[in-house]
């Protein structure tokens, strides 16, 4: 059982926390959408599928407190089409709020913080997970115009916990994200590409007598290509590719493994 719930909880922590997203809220003035642009970001809907036939759907919802103070609050749900190990779909949900403030600063005009809730449904995964992130983002100005780009750090921190009523197998969880989110224009229409690599580290500890221990470290660069697919820039459509490499470890039980991931992604969203 030990060996399945690390295998299982290293996977489903990493996979929840390294798919953060960077938004930095700015409510757009003339409310004309610009996703290559991570500072102009509207009240929009988002659907996606992977080559693994997971489905996800997001709302985020955009606005300003006041001028300068602004803020986008996000709400995700993924959903497998495929059955797991104990025969039932993956199902993960996640509550995101970003708020940034401009900072009247030529080199890094614009600064906030972040609070993200990642929860993997018990029942339905085989393990149930509770993690909360912590984090600070700012932009950062470059020479380039249509080139944006967002560095992002996260204080990682939660719990996870096994359905099995004969061995409720539970972690406490901690660790740190580093992120950096660009975005360059390329194109008069409003085409895009992003480049989006990330670090993160995680350690967990079991709540049993050997006080094992859980040592994963990740690197993760997502690249894609986005563009409007009708003339009124409502409708967009983004394709994706995302490469995971994970070092996974529990000491005591002398579980190790590393792993190489592709993954493909296409998403529609529509801008209110």
């Amino acid at each position: 059982m030990k060996n399945k719930f690390a295998k299982t909880l290293a996977t489903l922590s990493l996979t929840a926390i390294a798919a953060s997203v960077a938004i930095s809220a700015h409510a757009s003035e003339d409310n004309k959408p610009d996703p290559s642009d991570l500072t102009k970001v509207n009240s929009f809907a988002f659907g996606t599928v992977d080559n693994d036939g997971t489905l996800k759907g997001m709302v985020g919802i955009a606005g300003a407190y006041s001028e300068g103070n602004n803020f986008i609050g996000l709400v995700e749900h993924g959903s497998a089409t495929k059955n797991n190990a104990i025969g039932k779909k993956d199902q993960n949900s996640r509550l995101r709020y970003f708020q940034v403030l401009d900072t009247g600063l030529d080199a890094m005009p614009q600064a906030g913080f972040s609070v993200d809730y990642m929860k993997g449904w018990e029942k339905a995964n085989g393990i149930g997970s509770d993690i909360v992130a912590l984090g600070a983002i700012a932009k950062v100005t470059t020479p380039w115009e249509s080139l944006s780009i967002f560095p992002n750090v996260a204080y990682v921190a939660g719990s996870a916990q096994g359905e099995d009523v004969k061995d409720k197998t539970k972690a406490d969880l901690s660790g740190y994200q580093v992120n950096l989110f660009g975005s360059l224009s390329i194109g008069e229409k409003g085409q895009y590409v992003v480049f989006q690599p990330q670090f993160m580290h995680l350690d967990g500890k079991f709540k049993d007598a050997n006080n094992q221990k859980l040592d994963a470290n990740v690197f993760k660069v997502k690249t894609g290509y986005g563009q409007p697919i009708s003339t009124d820039g409502k409708w967009w459509i983004e394709a994706s590719h995302t490469y995971t490499r994970s070092d996974m470890e529990v000491k005591q039980i002398k579980f190790a493994e590393k792993d190489h991931d592709h993954k493909f992604e296409v998403g529609i969203s529509y801008y209110f």
